[in-house]
Order: C-alpha cells, then structure tokens, then sequence
C-alpha cells in the first residue's frame, strides 16, 4: 500500500513538472480552442452566440496564461485578439472586442504580468465600465472601473524610479462615430494598477488625466507615437461645419498636425507642429484581419 502511494506522488510529480516546464504543446493545444472561440465572438450571428463565446474564451484564456511559459507565448494564430507587450518586458495585455446588437462594443483585456514579489505571472481582469465614466478626461480609474477600448501601443517611461505606461487605443464607440484614447497605466500596492494621471498638460494651469478625440465613424484619425522625440503625434480635428462646433462625432481632420510633448514627467500639447522636419508620420496600418470591424 505504501509503495503504491509512492509511485502515485511521484507521478504527480513528475506531472506537474512537465506541465510547468514542459508546456508549450499544452498551451498550443488551449490556443487551438481559443482560435475558434475567438472567431466566434467577432462573427456569431447573434450577440447571445458571441456572449457565450466570450465566457468560453475567457474561462480558456485564464487557464492557458497560469503557466509559466505563457508570458512568452506568441498566441500568434488569435487574429483578433489584441496582444502588445510593454518594452521593459513587465506585462502584456491580451485585448478584444465584443460586438453588440445595437452597434456599439464591450471591452475585455488582461494584464498578464510578473509578480516580482510572488515570483510568478499573475492575471488581472480589466472591467469595462466606460458607459457609465462621466468626464473621463478627468476620472481616476482602475481595473474593475476602466475606461474599455482596444489597445495598439505602449510608450513606456521612467521617470524618479516610478514607471508610467501611456496607452494608445482605438474606441468603436457607437455607428455614428469612433475615438481615439490616451491613457496612462500604472501598478499601485499589492497586484493594482490604476489608470489615469493629470500629465496631460494643454498649459502650466491646465491638465487632464486621459485624452480622448472623438470623431465623425466616416473619417479616420492617426494618433502614433515617435518612441525617438518621445512625442504623441495626432490628427487635429474640426467640426465639419460651422454650426456643429462642440458635437464631437461631426468632427474631422483639419489636414494640420497637433502633438503632446513628453518633458519632466509630463505630456504637453503643441498644436500645428511642423512635420517636415521630423520623422514621416507613418500610414495607418491595415489592422490584421479581424481585430477591429469596419
């Protein structure tokens, strides 16, 4: 009876060894039910199919990202599955989308990152509450209140041993227009992040904690970041006609450039910069096939 108690240890052993260390084809084999599922929630018919792909994604994903090679994980065959990493390597943040019946979209993200204090990669849940954000120019937010959207860059800075995430993303909004985000990320106490700082600076008296630009669905608007001048480049926009001034989902690109420059630990807005004599703002890329609707 001993004995048969021992070799049952040791193959649980064995077991959990090969699944820690050994796990690239385990994880393979979750991303080939994560590829269907995530098919599913851009291209179900109905947005009750595209809810409980979702679920059924989600449940998977978490699974797949306990183990310990997931962090270096490609995912690659998820197309339309947001997945950047911040360049110091920190954290990655997987990202998508949801469809509903109404036009407009839900918001679903984790923050995969390394817990240094625990020594292990740790999930963090990002809780779309963006319908009900009042002013979110100037809300401090946090992972279970978070202003949703897609995510396409990270600009990374340090600044008196802290390290600021500033985070581009791309809001489908509703039928009739789309916008851009600016926001900023950061880990606060024990496995927090908050979203949010007031570094975003229009002039010395005058900040705000994220940037949003909301523009007519017609119209598309640029907003990259030059890692090299450390500088935001964006589209600056107008309203389409004179009387829609303030109705931002009328507004469109002027055809001139506006630009955030980062300085002491802040963003600072320069309108009308000259782009002649910088880098070549760089055509928008196409998205890969499925990660944003037209």
């Amino acid at each position: 009876m001993k004995k048969l108690i021992l070799i049952n240890i040791l193959s649980l052993l064995i077991f959990s060894v090969f699944a820690q260390k050994g796990n690239n084809n385990l994880i393979a084999e979750y991303e080939d039910t994560l590829k269907v599922m995530a098919y599913k929630i851009m291209n179900a018919e109905t947005e009750e199919e595209r809810r409980i792909a979702n679920t059924a994604f989600t449940t998977n994903l978490t699974e797949a990202l306990q183990y310990e090679k997931s962090f270096k994980f490609p995912f690659d065959s998820l197309a339309s599955i947001g997945r950047i990493n911040s360049t110091d390597n920190t954290f990655r943040i997987f990202n998508w989308i949801l469809r509903k019946e109404n036009g407009t979209y839900e918001y679903y993200g984790f923050v995969h990152y390394h817990n240094k204090n625990r020594k292990r990669y740790e999930l963090i849940p990002l809780i779309d509450n963006s319908a009900n954000i009042r002013n979110p120019e100037q809300a401090e937010l946090d992972a279970s209140n978070w202003y949703g959207c897609l995510y396409y860059d990270i600009a990374y800075i340090k600044k008196n041993g802290r390290k600021f995430y500033t985070l581009l993303g791309w809001d489908g909004n509703d039928p009739y227009s789309k916008k851009k985000i600016i926001d900023v990320m950061y880990f606060s106490g024990k496995n927090k992040i908050k979203f949010g700082l007031p570094i975003f600076k229009k002039s010395k008296k005058e900040s705000q904690k994220r940037v949003v630009l909301q523009y007519d669905s017609k119209t598309s608007v640029s907003v990259k970041y030059h890692e090299k001048e450390k500088k935001i480049v964006f589209n600056h926009l107008i309203p389409s006609r004179k009387d829609l001034e303030g109705l931002h989902e009328y507004y469109i690109p002027e055809g001139t450039f506006n630009a955030y420059f980062y300085k002491k630990g802040k963003w600072w807005l320069e309108q009308d910069i000259d782009i002649r004599n910088t880098q070549k703002i760089p055509k928008i890329k196409k998205p890969k096939r499925g990660l944003i609707p037209k």
